[in-house]
């Protein structure tokens, strides 16, 4: 077991070794203007995602994430479920929680998360005025091998849209409009993705001043 986290962390830095300055500088800009610098600070993040399509809403689930603590209090589909997001229970609701909460948690804190170990930036560009930064996701997460490109604003530093890429030459693209100061994070609380569109409600941040 040592062995194996111990070839898992070199792999990690070696990932983060490849990005290049440029990449790592505009990241860090977006992390720190999103309020990731203060991420220390949070104790508590509430809140609601939701999925719509037109008028129809398909789906939603309430975090009460105890970030201190390390667990997230799930409700969804007539069920709540706590489930500890550091080393979350084999059971299937637990299982279950803890995808939510990686899914809806990752929607609402992406930006802050551009530096996460396991990530590989590269400076892509520019395109319609916005810098291209393209993120791979080696071993981590629920789906390894991901790869985003976060369209970002030069002046203020803020991701405006992002695309999905689940495989070569397949890109699903989603917006990130209606950023919100919620305590000490700044955060996009609406989404158009394709014919959907995913928000958050309810959004509160409780943090040590």
């Amino acid at each position: 077991m040592k062995r194996a986290i111990s070839v898992a962390v070199v792999l990690l830095l070696a990932g983060l070794a490849v990005a290049d300055d440029r990449a790592v500088k505009l990241a860090d800009e977006v992390v720190r203007t999103c309020g990731g610098d203060r991420w220390a600070q949070v104790k508590i993040l509430h809140f609601t995602f939701n999925v719509a399509q037109g008028t129809n809403l398909l789906f939603s689930a309430q975090h009460f994430w105890d970030v201190t603590v390390g667990t997230d209090l799930v409700t969804w589909k007539g069920k709540t479920v706590k489930v500890n997001v550091a080393n979350p229970a084999g059971d299937e609701d637990s299982k279950a929680a803890y995808a939510r909460w990686v899914n809806d948690s990752y929607w609402l804190l992406a930006p802050l998360k551009l530096r996460d170990p396991g990530i590989t930036l590269t400076h892509a560009g520019t395109q319609d005025g916005l810098e291209v930064l393209h993120a791979s996701y080696a071993g981590v997460g629920l789906t390894p091998g991901d790869q985003y490109d976060f369209y970002i604003d030069p002046d203020a530093k803020l991701v405006r849209r992002w695309e999905y890429v689940p495989e070569p030459g397949k890109k699903i693209s989603g917006t990130w409009d209606k950023y919100q100061r919620f305590g000490v994070l700044y955060l996009a609380t609406d989404h158009q993705f394709g014919d959907k569109r995913i928000w958050f409600s309810e959004v509160s941040v409780e943090s040590n001043r």
